[in-house]
C-alpha cells in the first residue's frame, strides 16, 4: 500500500491510496478514535512517551513536555543534542523515535489494512520554506523508522493536488482556471504558494512562508491574555507548567465555533486551586489579528507575483481560488478575515487538517498520473573571501523561484582565485535585498576549506593557513559545480582544473558540510 504522511507541527495525518480512493487513517487512542497522532513528547518519571500516549500522560508531575517534535527538531542541525529540552537525544534521533512510534500505530492501531512484511511506500511533505537541514532530517528520519520514501513534496503543493482532485470536473482542458493559491496555516508554520493547474502538471511557481507562525503562536497569545486576566506572572511558570497551560489553550481554541463569544480555559488541571479563566472573543481576536495580518502580507505578495509566470493577476477567472488548509485555519478569525478580503474566491478544504496528507497519497498513486515540479523556495549562496581575507562577498548560486528539471538543477562557476585557500561559507536565506545581501530567515551551512594551491592538497590543517595568503604556484582555474535535487538536497564539487584534483561535498547532513 502507498500512503501519504503529513508530519505536522502539532499533529501527524496519514492518508492511503486504495483503488482510486484516498481515505484518512483513523487511530485507536486512549481518548477514542482520531484521524491524527499528536506530535507530542512527554517525559514523566519513566521513559519518554510519544503521540497519544504522551497526551494521556500530561500531568503536573511531568518533567518534560515537548509540544511539537517537528518544530523543535526542524529548527536545529540533525546531530544537535536536545539537552536544553530535558532529553538526551539528537534532533534526528527524536524525530526517528517518533516516526517509529507512528509506524507502530499504523500497523497495530489504525483502520488501514497493512502487512508488516510489506514496505510502507510513503510520500512525505515538508513546509515550502523548509531549509536543506529540515528536508534532510525529515527524509532520513522516515527511512530510519522503516518507511520507504517515494518522494518529498512541499506541503502547499500537496494541498493543491488535493484541491485539483476534488475539482476534476471543473478543471478540464477548456477550464480558465490556471492556478490555485494555497493558504496553509498549520500548527507551527505558515506557507502560501501559487501552484499551476495546467495539464495536471503541478508546478509550484511561487512560495512565501514564515517558519515560526502557526496555531502554537495563537495559543501563546491566548495564554498571555489568560495569565493577565488571572493575575499570574508568566515569569513564575516553569517550562513544563507553561507547556501544560499551552496545551489547555490549544484544546479550548480548537473547540471554538464561529458563533462563540467567549473562550473558557480550565487552568485548574495545571495549577491547583485556579478557577476557570474566561476570555472575551473580541479581545482574543484583537490580540491575534497581528498574526493574521502577517500571513495576509505574504498572500498578497504571492497573488501579485504570479504575473512573472505567465498568469494575469487581474483576471479572477484564472485563479481557481484561495484554498484554506491546515489546522490553524479552523480558528474562526482566519476564515472571517480572508472572506472579507477575497469573497467567494475563498475555498475551505473539506478536511483542512488532512488536505496535505490526501494530496500526498494522490501523488503517491501511480494511477493518478500526477506530475509535480516545484520551484526552489529559498535562496542558496556562499560567502567568499574578499581582499585582505574579509568575508564580505555574498555570491547567490541558486535563486528562489528557480524551477528544476526532471533531474534537478545544476550550476557551474569558473574563476581564477588569488588566495591559497578558498574559505566558502554556505548560506540559505528567504530573501535577498536590492544590494544582493541575504536577509530574512537565514540558515548557515558551515564552511568548506578548499586548497586552491596544489602545494596544500595534503594539508589537514587548512584552517591554520592565513586567509590572505596568496597562491604560490601561479594562476589556476577553479570550477565549482552545484547540484540541487528535487528533494532539496544540495551537493557541490570543487575542482582545480589547472592542476587536476577535486573534492565533492554534500550539504544538509550531520556535520553541516560533509566531504563525500
Amino acid at each position: 500500500m502507498r500512503i501519504g504522511i503529513d508530519f505536522g507541527t502539532t499533529r501527524t495525518v496519514v492518508a492511503a491510496a486504495v483503488d482510486g480512493r484516498y481515505p484518512v487513517a483513523v487511530f485507536e487512542t486512549p481518548r477514542g478514535f482520531a484521524e491524527f497522532v499528536p506530535g507530542l513528547a512527554v517525559r514523566g518519571r519513566g521513559e519518554l512517551a510519544l503521540g497519544w500516549e504522551a497526551a494521556a500522560g500530561i500531568s503536573a508531575e511531568s518533567q518534560t513536555i515537548i509540544r511539537s517534535i517537528k518544530r523543535e527538531a526542524g529548527g536545529r542541525l540533525p546531530d544537535e543534542r536536545l539537552r536544553d529540552l530535558g532529553i538526551d537525544r539528537t534532533a534526528l534521533e527524536l524525530t526517528t523515535e517518533y516516526l517509529v512510534f507512528l509506524r507502530r500505530m499504523l500497523l497495530e492501531r489504525s483502520n488501514l489494512e497493512l502487512d508488516e512484511l510489506e514496505p510502507l511506500e510513503t510520500m512525505v511533505a515538508v513546509p515550502a520554506n523548509a531549509s536543506t537541514s529540515q528536508r534532510y532530517l525529515t527524509v532520513e528520519a522516515f527511512r530510519r523508522a522503516g518507511f520507504q520514501v517515494l518522494g518529498l513534496i512541499n506541503e502547499p503543493t500537496a494541498a493543491a493536488i488535493e484541491y485539483a482532485h476534488n475539482h476534476l470536473s471543473t478543471l478540464g482542458k477548456r477550464s480558465p482556471k490556471r492556478y490555485v493559491v494555497v493558504y496553509d496555516l498549520g500548527g507551527g508554520t505558515f506557507d502560501t504558494s501559487a501552484v499551476s493547474l495546467v495539464d495536471r502538471r503541478f508546478d509550484l511557481i511561487a512560495s512565501e512562508g514564515i517558519g515560526r507562525l502557526g496555531g502554537e503562536d495563537f495559543d501563546a497569545v491566548i495564554l498571555d491574555l489568560a495569565l493577565d486576566s488571572a493575575g499570574i506572572d508568566a515569569r513564575s511558570l516553569t517550562p513544563v507548567r507553561r507547556a501544560h497551560l499551552l496545551e489547555i489553550c490549544r484544546e479550548a481554541k480548537e473547540a471554538l465555533g464561529p458563533s462563540n463569544r467567549k473562550l473558557s480555559l480550565d487552568f485548574g488541571a495545571a495549577i491547583e486551586g485556579l478557577d476557570l479563566v474566561t476570555l472575551e472573543m473580541a479581545a482574543v481576536n484583537e490580540a491575534c489579528m497581528p498574526l493574521v495580518t502577517r500571513t495576509l502580507e505574504l498572500l498578497e505578495r504571492i497573488l501579485a507575483g504570479v504575473a512573472e509566470h505567465g498568469h494575469d493577476p487581474t483576471n479572477t477567472r484564472e485563479l481557481g481560488g484561495v484554498y484554506l488548509v491546515g489546522g490553524g485555519t479552523a480558528f474562526p478569525l482566519v476564515g472571517k478575515v480572508l472572506r472579507e478580503r477575497y469573497k467567494r474566491k475563498v475555498l475551505i478544504a473539506p478536511q483542512p487538517h488532512a488536505a496535505t496528507a490526501v494530496g500526498l497519497a494522490i501523488a503517491a498513486d501511480p494511477e493518478a498520473h500526477i506530475f509535480v515540479r516545484e520551484a526552489v523556495t529559498r535562496h542558496f549562496g556562499v560567502w567568499r573571501e574578499g581582499e585582505a581575507g574579509r568575508n564580505k562577498i555574498f555570491d547567490p548560486i541558486i535563486s528562489k523561484g528557480s524551477l528544476p528539471e526532471e533531474d534537478g538543477l545544476s550550476v557551474e562557476r569558473r574563476y581564477r582565485p588569488v588566495h591559497a585557500v578558498g574559505h566558502l561559507r554556505f548560506l540559505e536565506c528567504s530573501e535577498i535585498d536590492a544590494t544582493g545581501q541575504p536577509r530574512g530567515d537565514m540558515t548557515p551551512w558551515g564552511d568548506i576549506l578548499f586548497p586552491y594551491d596544489a602545494a596544500l592538497v595534503e594539508r589537514a590543517d587548512l584552517a591554520s593557513i592565513p586567509l590572505d595568503q596568496r597562491l604560490g604556484d601561479g594562476e589556476v582555474e577553479i570550477v565549482e559545480r552545484y547540484g540541487y535535487g528535487r528533494d532539496g538536497a544540495i551537493w557541490v564539487s570543487i575542482e582545480n582544473a589547472t592542476r587536476g584534483y577535486s573534492r565533492r561535498y554534500v550539504l544538509g547532513q550531520p556535520g553541516s558540510v560533509a566531504a563525500a
